[in-house]
């Protein structure tokens, strides 16, 4: 699950942030594609080397992409969707989708036709989970640049497009009415033919098209609803104001509850909240010439540090294509084991350090912050927050909350506390 937001207002910069929610256990990196041989396309791909200078927050298992800016200042993010039509076990991912687009388009409208041009050719198919390999889906994204942005949903193979005005969001459901911008010529067609429409006039592809009974359980109305809410008023954005949106519990404990109801989510024991975990996060200012870019590069933002995130391969190089498990010295694993430990008594353990995270947070939105010192910092101060929040005495959790979490380090080798 995720959800992923823009702002294109009437002036000034355009804005992206996304959360990317996944598996609790996947590590997610962030990475800068330079063009660099390390990492190759799925066999049988017809893919060019990518022409510009692209980061990524990349699941470590997956060539494709769930999020990233290129050195134009385009901005994908994508997410599932959940239609009534099939899903083949073989096919193409809308990860790949958005890495090949932003590895060769200079503008949004750019990458919205080749966004389109690959739905159309290439079925959406095959793995897209990490532990659940039977976890297929079709998707949805928000391209921005610094002029201009796109919500693009599909459903198969069809597709419907909507120019983004003002404040847009999207988490995990059709959301194109009737107002779209472009369509796919022959989707009206397909869904009259199916029942799912009685007339032309009458045509909404989120109505058309929408499995209503998945978007439920993932709660995408009301997570959509809630990065809305965190964003209605707001004249000149600014970062504090997607941190706030990205790290929002909707008034939710974390671990309370069947559905993910929040932006900053949470895996849980029930079934429809496995694959409900922020696993990265990434805010974009995409000025003319130079986006700005913060990730967190961890999981939990709520727990975490947006820090600079520049479009460098020196401070964020490729990474192997690899099914990674835990590893103590990197930032992603180390936070993720705080996170967990956090979640024995969220209230309380996540206070312990909340007052030096806050800190830390102010001083990496300077505009002076030196990237690879924030992150090092971060780094470093993880393992002082674990042993801080160790000194707090857990109410502990729920037996089968707790049993989930067992079973979700095992699967990790990650020690406990």
């Amino acid at each position: 699950m995720c959800d992923t937001l823009a702002v294109v207002p009437d002036d000034g910069p355009v804005w992206f942030a996304k959360n990317s929610d996944r598996e609790p256990s996947e590590v997610q990196f962030i990475e800068c594609d330079e063009g660099d041989a390390t990492q190759t396309a799925p066999r049988g791909w017809p893919v060019e080397p990518p022409s510009e200078r692209v980061l990524i927050s990349r699941p470590a298992w997956m060539w494709g992409a769930e999020m990233g800016v290129n050195e134009h200042g385009v901005a994908i993010g994508n997410e599932a969707v959940f239609t009534r039509l099939p899903v083949p076990k073989a096919g193409r991912s809308g990860m790949d989708f958005l890495r090949i687009a932003l590895g060769v388009c200079k503008s949004a409208d750019e990458a919205l036709d080749l966004l389109i041009d690959l739905t159309e050719r290439f079925p959406q198919g095959g793995r897209m989970g990490h532990r659940n390999q039977t976890f297929r889906y079709n998707s949805s994204f928000i391209v921005a640049d610094p002029t201009c942005g796109w919500i693009f949903e599909t459903a198969g193979q069809l597709w419907a497009a909507k120019r983004i005005r003002g404040v847009a969001t999207i988490s995990n459901a059709l959301t194109i009415e009737d107002d779209f911008d472009r369509v796919h010529t022959g989707a009206y067609e397909v869904a009259r033919k199916r029942g799912w429409v009685k007339s032309a006039g009458a045509f909404s592809f989120a109505k058309a098209f929408s499995d209503p009974v998945v978007s439920k359980l993932a709660g995408a109305s009301e997570r959509r609803a809630c990065t809305a809410g965190a964003l209605r008023g707001v004249r000149r954005p600014a970062f504090g104001d997607f941190i706030g949106a990205l790290t929002d519990h909707a008034g939710h404990e974390p671990t309370k509850g069947w559905r993910g109801m929040s932006p900053c989510a949470h895996a849980s024991w029930f079934p429809t909240r496995h694959a409900q975990q922020t696993t990265a996060s990434l805010i974009a200012r995409l000025d003319a010439g130079q986006a700005k870019v913060f990730a967190t590069g961890t999981s939990s933002p709520c727990l975490s540090v947006f820090k600079p995130a520049p479009i460098d391969a020196e401070v964020f190089p490729l990474h192997p294509i690899a099914d990674h498990g835990y590893e103590a010295a990197r930032l992603w694993w180390a936070h993720e084991r705080l996170h967990r430990e956090c979640l024995r008594d969220y209230q309380a353990r996540s206070a312990a350090f909340s007052d030096d995270r806050l800190r830390l947070q102010e001083q990496c939105l300077e505009p002076d912050t030196d990237p690879r010192h924030a992150w090092k910092t971060h780094r470093s101060l993880v393992d002082e927050w674990y042993a801080q929040v160790l000194a707090v005495r857990p109410r502990g959790f729920s037996m089968p909350t707790g049993a989930y979490w067992r079973r979700q380090s095992r699967a990790s080798a990650m020690p406990r506390g």
